[in-house]
């Protein structure tokens, strides 16, 4: 499995890239969009899945409507 953080290679064979560095990674969460790709090497098959902003705040508003 190798998963990255738009251009920045995150995680290799299942495990953090040992060439990672984490100031890549603050740079690219500081970012307004992200593309966040997996590949799991367990075939061809893709996907594109679009999700939403996920900030504090819209999950503090959305845990007011709990039931």
């Amino acid at each position: 499995m190798r998963l990255w953080l738009d251009d920045v290679l995150v995680a290799l064979n299942g495990g953090r890239n040992p060439a990672y560095q984490e100031e890549d990674g603050q740079r690219m969460m500081k970012k307004e969009e992200i593309t966040v790709r997996v590949a799991l090497d367990r075939g061809k098959a893709k996907v594109t899945m679009w999700t939403c902003d996920l900030s504090y705040d819209y999950v503090k508003i959305n845990a007011d409507h709990r039931s």
